[in-house]
């Protein structure tokens, strides 16, 4: 049985130029104007539509670096508090619950929108994320100690961590479905 999403065709008016770009840009990217719509519309029903709500607005890459660069340990704490209480918000708003599922998606939901590639795998018993960045050694710690105050204030599970200034893996042996 197909795990694919039922779909279904529609038509929209949308002006010459708009399509055009979109239309290139797809061509830029080596993939089919379908699959860019597709992405534009699940980025907006996933982020877009709750960010004026949430107050986000976007940073460049270069000014979060050196944010969490200046961080001292109580400032990093501090403000991994407020990212775990804005996720908790965000999940609530846009998923309708939080829990750690709700929790892990508006998580990777941010990750996609900011560049950050997180992956997902499970493997005798082991779940393991591994998520790519490139923000730097403070960058991984902030993310390493995001992640555990997650898995621990939602569902109390511990969880080990390998890490280098692009790369944080995560791994956790207890299930939490």
């Amino acid at each position: 049985m197909s795990n694919s999403k039922k779909t279904r065709t529609v038509s929209f008016r949308v002006p010459e130029d708009t399509i055009s770009n979109i239309e290139k840009e797809a061509r830029t990217n080596l993939t089919s104007t379908n699959v860019l719509i597709n992405q534009i519309l699940l980025q907006y029903v996933s982020w877009d539509k709750f960010e004026h709500r949430m107050k986000m607005f976007p940073v460049a890459e270069d000014i979060l670096h050196y944010i969490l660069d200046s961080f001292d340990e109580s400032q990093r704490k501090e403000s991994i508090d407020m990212t775990f209480n804005a996720i908790r918000d965000w999940a609530l708003i846009s998923k309708k619950k939080f829990d750690i599922h709700s929790c892990l998606q508006v998580l990777e939901d941010y990750c996609r929108m900011v560049g950050i590639s997180v992956e997902e795998s499970t493997s005798l018993g082991t779940r393991t994320f591994v998520i790519r960045h490139a923000l730097g050694r403070k960058a991984s710690i902030f993310i390493e100690e995001l992640i555990e105050k997650i898995f621990w204030e939602i569902v109390k599970i511990k969880v080990d961590f390998d890490s280098t200034s692009t790369t944080v893996i995560a791994k956790l042996q207890s299930k939490f479905d």
